[in-house]
């Protein structure tokens, strides 16, 4: 397996404490723990409503031990850019090929002994009432579950909410996961669409 910045002797336990001492200085805590049972899941964070929220999920994973992967689109993998965000544990994708992008996920869930993809179902960070699917689609695939994550700004939390089993009910999930998330507070309110 390939090292990324969650993984990488020496540099990984460096960010780990420059993590815990830059989310001590902005007053910011993680809360709850990852399932220690489980090793592979769809993570899922939400509100998503500004770009400092990968600063502080970057800060989370790093408290937590996490060697996630992530998904962004295919034009940026240029060059050093390119690299790094490899190096990032980001996988490249073609947003025309949907259908096609949940089948290969999947086999990468069926590949690994573990794995954890982050997926902000707002898929924005504008006001989106319609959350895209495709996190239900991959966890449902891959027969993994949903580890829900949220970020409060009113009580300056990233939080471990817990598992949950997708169900053939997709809309029936999404309807409870926005309910509780609604009760969250992102960095922007303005930009979350209840």
């Amino acid at each position: 397996m390939r090292h990324t910045l969650f993984s990488t002797p020496l540099l990984t336990p460096l960010l780990r404490v420059l993590s815990k001492i830059i989310l001590k200085i902005i007053r910011w805590r993680v809360t709850g723990s990852l399932p220690e049972d489980q090793k592979k899941y769809v993570l899922i964070v939400a509100p998503h409503t500004s770009n400092w929220d990968f600063i502080l999920f970057v800060l989370a994973v790093s408290v937590l031990r996490l060697k996630p992967s992530v998904l962004i689109k295919s034009t940026l993998f240029v060059g050093p850019l390119g690299w790094f965000l490899r190096y990032c544990g980001a996988i490249p994708v073609n947003r025309a090929q949907a259908s096609s992008l949940v089948t290969y996920i999947a086999g990468i869930y069926k590949e690994r002994d573990e794995f954890v993809l982050i997926i902000t179902p707002e898929g924005t960070r504008s006001p989106n009432p319609n959350w895209k699917r495709g996190f239900h689609h991959v966890a449902t695939t891959a027969e993994v579950p949903i580890l829900v994550v949220y970020v409060d700004s009113a009580i300056r939390t990233i939080g471990i909410e817990g598992l949950m089993e997708p169900t053939a009910d997709a809309d029936a999930d999404l309807r409870e996961l926005k309910t509780f998330f609604d009760t969250k507070s992102g960095l922007r309110p303005q930009n979350y669409a209840s």
